[in-house]
């Protein structure tokens, strides 16, 4: 029984040292001789389900519905804003945080918003994308227009946001204490920019 054992362990540690081998590049060999960029192969349909996420997360605030809203994010999430005074800030959100902040939001349901888009995508694979859009909103009489960008990643074969970007939240009353103190013109450590 132990000379068993025994073999068994050479045996997996000849194995594992084997594999690593393989994997390890020789000493001044390029560390990146082996790595090759992914094609973007589906380029039409990566766009078509791209707008649809878009859709989705506009259909999510016009209902008023946060928890939909939440399925269409990657988390942590990179949230990033600027205040008036502009100073920019960016931030990772777990999905408690992501929610706290935008409960208040989707609470009251903006059903009478009217959204257009103007997005710009940019695929870096079939399952990385940077999405740049040009926005206009009406609520009644009320009506803005402003600039946002988002990084995208496909995970378990759907898109999902992964980093969300837009201007002004900074200024935004409780954007500090929700988010953990980092949202809304966190101070940067000291010592540090």
């Amino acid at each position: 029984m132990i000379r068993i054992a025994l073999l068994l362990t050479v045996a997996l540690t000849a194995s594992a040292a084997a594999a690593q081998e393989k994997t390890a590049p020789p000493p001044g060999a390029d560390p990146m001789a082996a790595w090759k960029p992914n094609k973007v192969a589906r380029e039409a349909a990566d766009r078509k389900e791209i707008l649809a996420l878009m859709k989705a997360m506009d259909a999510a605030g016009v209902n008023g519905d946060v928890e939909a809203a939440a399925t269409l994010v990657h988390f942590p999430v990179l949230m990033a804003t600027d205040d008036a005074k502009g100073q920019g800030s960016a931030e990772a959100w777990t999905r408690e945080q992501w929610l706290e902040v935008m409960k208040p939001m989707y609470a009251k349901p903006m059903s009478d918003a009217k959204m257009t888009h103007n997005p710009t995508i940019h695929l870096v694979s079939d399952s990385l994308a940077l999405v740049g859009d040009t926005w206009s909103m009406t609520m009644g009489k009320k009506k803005m227009a402003g600039r946002s960008a988002a990084m995208l990643v496909r995970v378990d074969g759907s898109w999902r946001f992964a980093a969300m970007m837009e201007s002004g939240w900074g200024d935004m009353p409780g954007m500090d204490s929700a988010a953990g103190g980092g949202a809304a013109g966190k101070e940067p450590p000291a010592g540090g920019k």
